[in-house]
């Protein structure tokens, strides 16, 4: 368990250094790119794995939110409208919210209509997204993920939760395929 936290501490860690600190003691510089995109795309793909071994653990939770963190360094990375950009914020917003009341034990019928709500609003960042890629496999397989968590939004109140696995595990691919395929159209 102590393993577990010490893992969590050290990706938080590289987290915090990638993305808010600038090495060699300048002021950050919103314009500069501190790290390539296929890193940040890969970030959550790893720690998605590790997410799913230490499944219904808080560790698990706690990786979960720093997972959505890290998206928040992707999304103006991307071209989309500012708005569908605010869609993005939204999510990320959303779906840390409910991790954490998860975490704190708060009820799955709190919890997750907040996180469906989140979902379309990802939904609209990932179709505005896919909408200025050239990349033909990003846009069809952007559209498919939105279109289902976005349906699946409005109906996961009559829906079992295993429906959310199948776009769960695409948006993580789609993501880490974002910094090897993604350029703007």
């Amino acid at each position: 368990m102590k393993a577990n936290y010490l893992f969590f501490g050290i990706m938080l860690l590289l987290f915090l250094g990638v993305c808010l600190l600038d090495w060699r003691g300048k002021p950050f510089d919103i314009n500069r790119q501190y790290v390539s995109l296929k890193v940040l795309g890969i970030i959550p793909a790893l720690m998605f794995v590790v997410i799913l071994f230490t499944s219904g653990t808080k560790f698990s939770g706690a990786l979960g939110v720093l997972y959505h963190l890290i998206i928040i360094v992707i999304i103006p990375r991307l071209k989309a409208p500012t708005w569908a950009k605010m869609a993005g914020y939204g999510w990320i917003t959303l779906d840390v919210a409910c991790g954490i009341m998860t975490m704190a034990n708060v009820a799955a019928s709190i919890a997750m209509p907040v996180r469906l709500g989140g979902h379309v609003l990802c939904a609209i960042w990932i179709i505005s997204v896919c909408l200025f890629t050239k990349s033909k496999l990003l846009k069809y397989l952007g559209f498919f993920i939105a279109a289902w968590l976005g349906v699946y939004s409005f109906f996961g109140g009559v829906l079992p939760m295993s429906y959310l696995a199948i776009p769960g595990l695409l948006v993580v691919v789609w993501l880490a395929l974002l910094g090897f395929l993604y350029q703007e159209a």
